[in-house]
């Protein structure tokens, strides 16, 4: 379970690059244009995790919200449902048929630098940024992290005309997440209620919260 939970906080990372401008600059520039400049998105998702002999071993599918500054949504409909919800400086983990909250502090949930959601990233200090060779029509940025300590190797991004299509995440065991995008929509209004979730009284709460 850690281990996913620290996938969806990769993603919190990600989605402040998750889409491009085309332009006959350096891919730093393309990112960083785009980030400055990206509000919102709403897609659908599928997300399947590969072992290290590219064996998938796990699947899941859902809806994602993003809202800057640092809010997001992460729906799991299939095959176990799940919320979490972050509020820019909090972390809510919703295990439905557990009937489960977890509360956690967005920054000390994972060594990735949450603030990323809230101001603009100097990418060319925390990463190495490389334009790859097109594949499937698809244009491909890799982020390798500059911090040797990263939980995660490389980050893929694929992109076709300006808007993601899928990302790639590999640890360093050999793990890849592979996630596909669907019916995205940028800069869109997004009710911030969604960013706001509604603890049902049943539901026992775990607050980490409070022991840091």
């Amino acid at each position: 379970m850690i281990i996913k939970y620290f996938k969806i906080i990769l993603f919190l990372l990600l989605w402040n690059v998750f889409s491009l401008a085309y332009a006959e600059t350096n891919p730093s520039q393309d990112l960083i244009l785009y980030l400055n400049s990206l509000e919102t998105m709403q897609a659908n998702f599928t997300q399947i995790v590969y072992d290290n002999h590219g064996k998938a071993v796990q699947q899941s599918s859902g809806k994602i919200f993003l809202k800057r500054p640092g809010q997001f949504r992460w729906e799991v409909k299939n095959p176990i449902p799940q919320l979490i919800v972050a509020n820019q400086s909090r972390l809510w983990i919703y295990d439905i048929d557990l009937e489960q909250v977890t509360v956690r502090l967005l920054k000390n949930t994972a060594d990735v630098p949450a603030l990323l959601l809230s101001k603009n990233v100097d990418l060319n200090r925390d990463y190495a940024i490389q334009e790859l060779a097109p594949n499937k029509n698809l244009r491909w940025f890799q982020l390798t992290p500059k911090n040797q300590d990263s939980a995660f190797k490389s980050i893929k991004l694929g992109f076709l005309n300006g808007k993601i299509q899928q990302m790639k995440l590999q640890d360093h065991l050999g793990h890849t997440t592979a996630i596909q995008f669907s019916h995205l929509k940028i800069n869109q209004g997004i009710s911030s209620e969604l960013f706001h979730l509604k603890i049902p009284s049943h539901a026992d709460v775990i607050d980490e919260t409070k022991s840091i």
